[in-house]
């Protein structure tokens, strides 16, 4: 088991690590989109954006709240579920195709 303090530590820190790079992606992403006029691309960043946001929301409810392991994870699992489905939304969404025979 973990001390209470080392493992609050190490979840401020993961929790850090975890927006900056998903949010540097989902930031990457939609600049791309606004360059290119790219609907796929502006869903993608929004997806990583959500699962970034969700992540790092659950870490700080878990830290400022007295909520159980399992509604901070309800509260975690939306927001990657809403992420998700940006993403696999941005599969499917119809374009041009470049390569046309």
């Amino acid at each position: 088991m973990i001390p209470t303090t080392t493992a609050t530590v190490l979840l401020v820190v993961v929790t850090a690590v975890t927006l900056v790079v998903g949010g540097s992606i989902a930031h990457l992403a939609y600049r791309a989109a606004r360059r290119t006029d790219s609907e796929p691309l502006r869903l993608f960043s929004y997806g990583f954006g959500s699962i970034a946001v969700g992540l790092a929301a659950s870490g700080f409810v878990s830290l400022v709240t007295t909520w159980t392991t399992g509604e901070v994870l309800i509260v975690q699992g939306v927001f990657v579920l809403i992420g998700l489905a940006f993403l696999v939304r941005s599969l499917y969404v119809g374009g041009q195709n470049p390569i046309s025979t």
